[in-house]
């Protein structure tokens, strides 16, 4: 039983403004997630072999380079804290990077080389930035309900970000891209980019001033070195079950994301349908938001995320076997895979209970680098979906900003797009159910023997 008189906690103040750092990362990343892969095919000219090249180079060095910050956050010392400093400094460059992704240089060898070093550096900002964010949810508070608040607060910003961003970002491409166009231009994109920049910055410093971090490690003034840090990763199994489901789940999600507006303006055969199908879906997140973390407090975290996860999984085979035509089976469709896309907030607390095990076992805590595996989950599932996503619609015959698709092409979309996602959501579902095997009491018994040995 936790003595509640002796844990730390945030203020609510911070809890509810925690969230406004996922609606900021909204802005600018699943913006770039969403329509780089089609800016990349229709506007810049790419291939879909190159376009797959660019997401994966990106990711394998994501897989160097997220742990590496992970280690550098954990073992900063200043007066802001660990983690605060790199959300107040890196998000100005995150905004710069995230515009820059959409400047046109052509589709030769030099505007390969261009975009993927542009991609590369954004997505190395969005780690600098996004790790230490994520971080701050262990470090905020040491009451587990609470930190299925901050969950809560991360995923209401999200899925307000998603809704704000989906629902936006096709009108005002279309809108900075003239009169009279029927689809964006990359000076559309880029606008469009450049407005979403302006307002994420102000979110995360608004973040940056009202969380605090009040979990200080008993090792602070110890720094650890690489093999260490590697080390406390791959041998916690409860780490590497949280990086598994999550990297399947996704690729799923994110992967999706990056290829949606494919199946919108192609099989349901307008551009300006993307606003809608991609919002209902975060519309009906932020409903279920408002009830996992009851539901979780309740009946424990592994069984709420294997619930989504089966949720989304039975939504998504709703759409994929609506035909064309049947908007009405495809919008509950949505609305089922929507209600049930609320699971994130919890997959963060079970990050942190992850934490606190290892600092149990060992004696070390290791928060940023923890964090950083589950960032660089998210970033292969982005990479994984998007790249092997072109590459499965190109295998069925999709043809790079031809208005007319085969038959055969829109059914690859359409099994890129819904099938697959559906499928994997399901495993995903599976194997948490497998390899998590201890309870919330069990963890919450650990955070209790860590405040008893350090009072």
């Amino acid at each position: 039983m936790e003595n509640s008189n002796t844990i730390k906690r945030a203020s609510t103040l911070g809890v509810i403004c925690y969230g406004l750092g996922d609606l900021a990362s909204q802005f600018i990343w699943t913006f770039v997630g969403s329509y780089l892969t089609i800016f990349y095919t229709d506007i810049v000219g790419f291939a879909p072999i190159i376009v797959s090249g660019i997401m994966l180079l990106a990711r394998v060095w994501d897989a160097i380079n997220d742990p590496m910050m992970g280690s550098i956050a954990e073992n900063t010392r200043s007066k802001f804290g660990r983690f605060r400093p790199y959300i107040a400094f890196g998000s100005p460059f995150l905004a710069v990077f995230a515009v820059l992704t959409f400047v046109n240089m052509g589709n030769g060898t030099g505007g390969v080389i261009f975009s993927t070093v542009i991609y590369i550096i954004a997505g190395m900002l969005y780690t600098l930035v996004n790790i230490p964010y994520s971080s701050l949810a262990a470090v905020m508070t040491e009451d587990p309900k609470q930190r299925n608040l901050i969950g809560t607060s991360r995923s209401v910003g999200m899925n307000i970000g998603m809704i704000i961003v989906n629902s936006c970002s096709a009108g005002l491409a279309l809108h900075f891209s003239g009169n009279g166009a029927e689809v964006a231009t990359g000076h559309g994109y880029m606008m469009t980019a450049i407005v979403y920049s302006l307002i994420a910055v102000p979110l995360f410093m608004v973040v940056f001033f009202t969380s605090k971090e009040v979990i200080v490690p008993d090792y602070e003034a110890r720094k650890l070195n690489p093999k260490e840090t590697l080390s406390g990763m791959l041998k916690n199994k409860y780490l590497m079950t949280i990086f598994l489901v999550s990297t399947v789940q996704m690729v799923a999600f994110m992967g999706r994301i990056s290829i949606t507006a494919f199946y919108v303006i192609y099989c349901l055969g307008a551009f300006t349908l993307i606003a809608l199908i991609m919002t209902i879906p975060s519309i009906g997140g932020v409903i279920g938001s408002l009830v996992v973390a009851p539901l979780a407090n309740r009946i424990g975290k592994k069984q709420v995320i294997a619930l989504t996860l089966i949720g989304q999984s039975i939504g998504l085979f709703i759409v994929y076997f609506a035909p064309f035509t049947n908007m009405t089976q495809i919008m509950i469709g949505h609305w089922v895979y929507g209600i049930f896309n609320c699971g994130f907030p919890i997959c963060l607390a079970m990050v942190a209970d992850c934490v606190d095990f290892w600092q149990e076992k060992t004696g070390i805590r290791q928060d940023g680098s923890y964090y950083a595996t589950y960032g660089l989950s998210t970033k292969l599932g982005n990479a994984i979906g998007s790249a092997f996503g072109v590459l499965i619609m190109a295998g069925f015959g999709y043809v790079a900003g031809s208005q007319e698709q085969t038959e055969q092409a829109l059914r690859g979309i359409n099994t890129t797009v819904n099938l697959i996602p559906a499928i994997l959501l399901a495993c995903a579902a599976v194997l948490l159910w497998i390899l998590w095997d201890k309870s919330d009491k069990d963890f919450d018994d650990i955070r209790e023997r860590l405040r008893n040995k350090h009072e």
